[in-house]
């Protein structure tokens, strides 16, 4: 085989055995460290090739380990579609079929676009061995019962060839992110150089000066920079109206006819978006007089996972591409009759984009929750001249599993890599969300005290008290110092003693409400998988069956909280021993995510001597709340006491007395009785 000949991803992994996919040292000696810059559009681009491969290697690895909990299928029938796979190597056997499944067991899977699914004859593998020999199959289409799809499948074959990337497709903007862009300088911009559209959009937006002028940045990138490359950052921290900003710049673009695509990590960022865009459009009081409407955007994503159907928003459903399809297949139906569907046709046409021209601008929000050579991918689009890139390096990056491609730096993005290097970001500098108290301590630690809390956030009604006393103000750190964390299965810690005070606070919270009809968004975070299972099942369904809405509860892990907001948040730390040894809650892009949740109220729920010994951010968490007066003792309170004791005979205090100490502990519990 030639040694340089391209091959794609899905080639590759059909390539593998599964002796290949068990083998952690396969890639080893390919993988090398994300470099700072480059010096070629092939040395950047080959550089993550074989940790896209070793990612997606251990991913697989990892579903073969859980074999016996995969859903299982039986195939009923498969025929061939005529439909030819992308060109492969002369030595693959390629089959593109339609399979009819049955479901096996009791596990409910619904196929999805990209899905790997492994073939095999076993009636129920139980075992690796019993995929042997492995046949990997890639769903490329679904139809609407999830019951018939569309696979490219192949049979192994082995693999020896060096890794190399050929691309044909649009290089300029990639070539402008090799290295730091020095032009990119952030200079005063004024409104005055665009037109009264642009500035009734400014107005009517009611923006800030530093959500103006990254907006007006990047719209003067367009004729400044008409025949090269550029992109240009915004930083936008938590709070400060990043989504408001987005939208307010697709608008003034699609005021301009600059045909832009906008993408984003997730379903619900894009969903977030696309509603702030469409509620821009309708609100707009020239849109009679523009040349465009609703029918100029569309909408592209998972129908599912976007939520298209439940949000009860027609507007949403008007833009989705699979809804305007299903019209169209259903306007051309034989059983349709012809003057109808002429007219709706043409209704339908009036109302979508049928407009020539190339894309021009790219758009990627949430970027630093992007890995970089995801970014890539969408950096090559043809005839792409701009790219705006939104997001917060201090937050979270995108997730990696392979611990050779995390030490590679294989989870970080573009956007981080960029202001690595020096590349300027204009900076959304007023936070809208949090009361002062909670956003004092992450705007210090984080943002070293550039963001500004916006007036509405310092009005005195913005503060609220849903709890009695002192304790459960707008911020606290609640010493929880008699819990124990345990390792159960998969090895992430819970702490059942913070459960208890969690589900105490959420009880009295849950009573007030509905006594007091107030209405009340509480969410309860940690950053440990075990302890939100132990939460969830220590609570049942207790809140989850509440239908007035005046009471809403969202328990998830810190990686699965971001980019949302609660009246109050409630974060249980978990960690309690007597070495400071706090593992990856040590994460200060992961604390940041933590602190910056909460509307009204944050308490954190933490053992004060296991985190001041652990030399962290949390450390100064601790240390800040005591020099704020903010700091308080779980036992002090008599229904957190009572629950805390409830909780310590279910653990194993002897290892609790021989790490704080047994004689000032018991003395803590019989005083607190």
């Amino acid at each position: 085989m030639e040694r340089n000949k391209k091959k794609s991803l899905v080639n590759q992994i059909f390539s593998w055995s599964i002796n290949y996919i068990l083998n952690k040292d396969n890639n080893k000696e390919e993988i090398k460290p994300v470099p700072d810059k480059f010096f070629s559009v092939d040395e950047y681009l080959n550089s993550f090739v074989p940790l896209v491969l070793e990612e997606t290697r251990t991913e697989l690895f990892s579903s073969l380990n859980s074999l016996n909990k995969a859903p299982l299928f039986y195939i009923r029938s498969v025929e061939a579609t005529g439909i030819k796979p992308p060109s492969r190597a002369s030595n693959k056997v390629n089959i593109s079929a339609v399979m009819h499944v049955v479901q096996g067991n009791s596990t409910e899977y619904k196929p999805k676009r990209g899905d790997l699914i492994a073939l095999t004859k076993a009636k129920r593998p139980r075992r690796v061995d019993d995929l042997n020999p492995l046949i990997i199959a890639y769903v490329f289409s679904v139809e609407d019962d999830e019951l018939h799809f569309t696979v490219h499948s192949s049979k192994t074959i082995s693999i020896d060839e060096r890794y190399s990337f050929r691309s044909d497709a649009n290089l300029s903007l990639i070539k402008s992110v090799l290295q730091a862009n020095n032009a990119d300088t952030e200079q005063p911009v004024s409104s005055m150089n665009f037109g009264n559209d642009v500035l009734d959009i400014m107005r009517s937006s009611n923006l800030n000066s530093s959500q103006e002028s990254a907006i007006l940045a990047c719209l003067e990138t367009r004729q400044i920079h008409d025949k090269t490359s550029s992109v240009k950052l915004i930083w936008g921290p938590p709070g400060t109206g990043k989504t408001k900003t987005v939208a307010t710049l697709l608008f003034a673009l699609l005021n301009q006819g600059c045909k832009t695509v906008v993408c984003a990590p997730t379903n619900t960022a894009v969903v977030g978006v696309a509603t702030r865009l469409l509620a821009l459009v309708k609100e707009s009081s020239s849109l009679e007089d523009s040349t465009y409407g609703l029918g100029d955007i569309v909408l592209v994503g998972n129908r599912v996972r976007m939520g298209i159907d439940d949000r009860g928003n027609d507007d949403l459903l008007n833009v989705f591409l699979d809804h305007r399809i299903s019209i169209l297949r259903e306007l051309f139906s034989p059983l349709t009759r012809w003057e109808r569907s002429l007219e709706s046709v043409i209704d339908v046409l009036e109302n979508t984009v049928s407009k020539t021209g190339a894309i021009e601008l790219l758009v990627v929000d949430e970027a630093a929750q992007l890995k970089e050579c995801e970014s890539v991918a969408a950096l090559q689009l043809e005839g792409l001249r701009h790219a705006v890139l939104i997001g917060d390096e201090l937050q979270l990056p995108a997730m990696v599993q392979s611990e050779v491609c995390e030490k590679a730096k294989f989870g970080r993005s573009l956007f981080e890599r960029l202001v690595l290097i020096g590349h300027k970001k204009h900076l959304l500098n007023v936070q809208y969300r949090m009361h002062p108290s909670i956003s004092r301590f992450p705007n210090m630690e984080f943002y070293d005290g550039k963001i500004s809390d916006a007036d509405i956030v310092k009005d005195k009604n913005y503060q609220k008290r849903f709890l009695q006393g002192n304790m459960f103000g707008s911020f606290s750190f609640i010493n929880v110092g008699l819990g124990k964390e345990e390792f159960g299965d998969g090895h992430s810690p819970k702490n059942m003693v913070e459960v208890a005070v969690v589900s105490e606070i959420l009880s009295t919270l849950f009573k007030v409400s509905h006594e007091t009809k107030t209405k009340m968004s509480v969410g309860v975070i940690s950053p440990y998988k075990g302890q939100i299972k132990a939460i969830q099942e220590r609570l049942g369904n207790k809140y989850s069956s509440v239908s007035d809405n005046l009471f809403t509860l969202n328990i998830r892990s810190v990686d699965g909280f971001q980019g949302g907001e609660e009246d109050i948040i409630i974060i249980s730390t978990v960690r309690s021993n007597g070495n400071g040894n706090i593992g990856f809650l040590s994460n200060r892009q992961r604390a940041n995510v933590a602190l910056t949740r909460a509307r009204h109220c944050l308490w954190v729920l933490g053992n004060e001597r296991t985190l001041v010994l652990s030399g962290s951010i949390w450390t100064k968490l601790v240390r800040d709340s005591k020099i704020r007066g903010c700091f308080y003792d779980a036992a002090d309170e008599k229904n957190l006491r009572d629950a805390m004791n409830n909780a310590l005979p279910k653990v194993d205090m002897s290892d609790v007395y021989s790490s704080f100490g047994s004689l000032s502990i018991r003395r803590e519990r019989i005083n607190a009785r």
